[in-house]
């Protein structure tokens, strides 16, 4: 009886890790459109916390995103195709972004298919029920997931600070209006190309 259940457990966590290993490329390959709030917090590199922010996510393939920070300042990332915009709510300002190559960035990640990816992040480790899929770039860029769904995101930066962003109230192939992703500003608004 016991060398049956030492097989079973053996044979549960194998499969267990096996499904691990695909979570990152399973949810992602799962939809076209996704919805979500965020929470962002940015630590020096000794851990002192030194920004948070929150606000809203929404993005659809192949290459549309608005980032949409409420709190501390009102601010949108938005990426309609090749162009990026940010637009700061407060002083009115849109400014296009130059942004050629969106493979060393975190929005390259987050917009396109793992079959699209070269080389995908791949599961590094388990915890606290989190299962963490990290990139091997210079700026590494983790994933974390808990029940398949997508749960947070960890990056270090240049500056060797850490900026972790949770998410939830993810929502998957929302329903979204077809001009969600145009620039559309108030007059008022000063715009920098």
């Amino acid at each position: 009886m016991t060398k049956l259940l030492n097989a079973l457990i053996l044979i549960f966590s194998s499969f267990s890790f096996a499904n691990s290993n695909h979570e990152f490329s399973n949810f992602f390959n799962s939809f076209e459109r996704l919805s979500a709030n965020f929470t962002q917090s940015t630590h020096s590199s000794t851990g002192a916390l030194l920004a948070n922010a929150s606000g809203t996510l929404l993005f659809k393939r192949p290459q549309q995103l608005i980032w949409h920070t409420l709190v501390p300042d009102e601010q949108i990332l938005l990426l309609n195709n090749t162009e990026l915009w940010l637009i700061d709510i407060e002083l009115e300002q849109a400014s296009l972004m130059q942004t050629t190559d969106l493979t060393q960035t975190p929005l390259y990640w987050l917009i396109n298919r793992p079959s699209d990816i070269s080389h995908a992040p791949q599961y590094t480790h388990t915890k606290d029920k989190i299962d963490w899929y990290s990139t091997q770039q210079a700026n590494q860029l983790s994933f974390g997931f808990k029940d398949n769904t997508l749960q947070a995101m960890i990056l270090n930066n240049e500056l060797d600070q850490t900026i972790l962003v949770t998410f939830d109230s993810v929502a998957i192939n929302p329903n979204i209006k077809t001009n969600a992703f145009e620039l559309s500003l108030a007059p008022e608004f000063d715009v920098l190309r």
